[in-house]
């Protein structure tokens, strides 16, 4: 496994703000983050020039697949007025409940899904966790220090999360 496959490069670049706009907009109405769209748009250009293997191609597809249907699973809960600050964890335990979503994310990370200490886990489970917080407009809880909480679980795939106040209802529709 090269360096690239386990580390991240910052790049710093400028764009012309017309263009930025357009992202920004574009990323609006994909419900992304414009720098998450920016990263989903370099990683699909690789993708479908073939500038990355089939194997590394699938793994993002996989991921993106995931994530998807993990925020989808917390919007809907929140839609049937599920929504509670453990939101994180009750999307992740109902996507753990649907056999196909378990088995991929147990193709995800190589190895049994509730195990402690795969390095494979805690990436993606930062991703769904904070797509999940973005993707339902979600207000974080703060500790005494100003920080967001932490909440520790355990029987679960994820072993902490942050509980959220309350969440945007238009950004659950």
């Amino acid at each position: 496994m090269s360096d690239y496959d386990t580390q991240a490069v910052k790049l710093s670049l400028r764009v012309d703000a017309s263009i930025y706009a357009a992202i920004k907009q574009e990323a609006l109405a994909e419900k992304r983050e414009v720098n998450e769209h920016i990263q989903r748009i370099l990683a699909e250009h690789a993708i479908s020039k073939k500038l990355l293997d089939e194997v590394k191609a699938k793994e993002y597809q996989l991921m993106w697949s995931l994530v998807a249907r993990a925020v989808e699973t917390a919007r809907k809960i929140c839609r049937e007025g599920g929504f509670g600050s453990d939101i994180t964890h009750k999307a992740i335990q109902v996507c753990m409940g649907d056999k196909d979503w378990a088995a991929d994310y147990e193709k995800y990370v190589q190895d049994n899904p509730y195990k402690n200490g795969n390095p494979r886990k805690r990436p993606i489970n930062k991703v769904i966790g904070y797509r999940i917080r973005e993707g339902i407009g979600g207000f974080t809880t703060k500790a005494p220090d100003g920080k967001p909480a932490k909440v520790t679980v355990t029987g679960s795939i994820i072993q902490s999360f942050t509980p959220m106040e309350n969440y945007t209802k238009s950004a659950v529709l």
